[in-house]
């Protein structure tokens, strides 16, 4: 009799432990559940955010068009020449949705080189003026250069497939466009210091035109025909919160040897640059207060008429 009951008493303990560790089960997966359903919350409202932070940006452009269409009969003014100018300072910080928060971030696409569009020449000038090696830089520029093209044939210091298969390179030519500038990284010649300083400088958005009143001195001078003598006539208008009209305007600025070297350089660089601003890279990151959920959408932004558009959104 006592021994049936040891073994009862023995047998009711292991049952309490099972139901235990069964609750335990059941619980943790209804709690894996809930903080699933939670972040899926979280990020539907932060990916919210993050569209109304573009949606903003492109009501705040178009405000600006307009506002320059009244100003047409006036007097001439940096809004009314260009109203898209400085749109650096449009969003100073984060703004606060009811239940979330977005921060927007806006830079003239033409204040940077298209990747994806520039020559090998002006890939090489900019590796150039950020001061890398020269035999680095050309390496650099034909690699890139190879990486974009269709074909599998290599340029005399690039590199194509069979190379990069070879050294077990984490990445491999897509022979085609770059889809994001951290592609870069992987391309041959380039170390994370040199990709770390040209990522600033590079663009993958827009239509290539480089803005002369935007662009920075290292993107200017690797534009055809722009010498020192030519970027600092430009730097010198913007201390003085002037903007450049025309490249005839530039040519009169320049001394005789940099004015002949512009003048040979001017059709190409007529079709390379502007001097309005017409295209807008915008990203927003919307997130929910208290959470570490964040989703970052980005597009391009472009004037048509009195009205901006939204073109090739991202988000991620």
């Amino acid at each position: 009799m006592r021994s049936q009951r040891g073994f009862a008493l023995v047998a009711a303990l292991w049952l309490l432990v099972a139901l235990s560790a069964a609750a335990l089960h059941l619980s943790l997966r209804a709690r894996d559940r809930r903080l699933a359903a939670a972040n899926v919350a979280e990020e539907t409202q932060a990916r919210a955010a993050a569209l109304s932070g573009l949606a903003h940006a492109r009501a705040l452009l178009t405000r600006r068009l307009e506002e320059r269409e009244g100003l047409a009969g006036g007097s001439a003014s940096p809004l009314s020449l260009d109203p898209w100018r400085d749109v650096e300072r449009l969003f100073p910080d984060s703004l606060a949705l009811p239940h979330a928060s977005y921060r927007v971030v806006l830079r003239d696409a033409g204040a940077a080189l298209n990747l994806n569009l520039a020559t090998e020449e002006e890939l090489l000038r900019l590796l150039l003026a950020l001061g890398v090696d020269g035999g680095r830089a050309d390496q650099i520029a034909q690699s890139v250069m190879d990486w974009r093209d269709p074909d599998d044939l290599h340029r005399g210091r690039g590199a194509e497939r069979d190379f990069y298969e070879r050294v077990s390179a984490p990445a491999v030519p897509r022979n085609g466009p770059f889809a994001d500038l951290s592609e870069l990284a992987y391309v041959r010649g380039v170390t994370p210091e040199i990709h770390r300083r040209l990522r600033p400088h590079l663009t993958l958005l827009g239509s290539g035109q480089v803005n002369l009143n935007a662009a920075d001195p290292v993107v200017l001078l690797s534009l055809p025909g722009m010498s020192d003598g030519a970027v600092g006539v430009l730097m010198r208008y913007r201390s003085q919160g002037r903007a450049l009209g025309t490249l005839f305007e530039l040519s009169q600025e320049l001394s005789p040897k940099a004015r002949y070297l512009f003048l040979a350089e001017l059709p190409r660089l007529m079709l390379r640059t502007t001097t309005e601003t017409r295209e807008i890279e915008a990203r927003s990151e919307g997130w929910v207060v208290g959470s570490r959920v964040r989703v970052r959408a980005e597009g391009l932004l472009v004037r048509a008429g009195g009205t901006a558009y939204l073109v090739g959104r991202r988000i991620r």
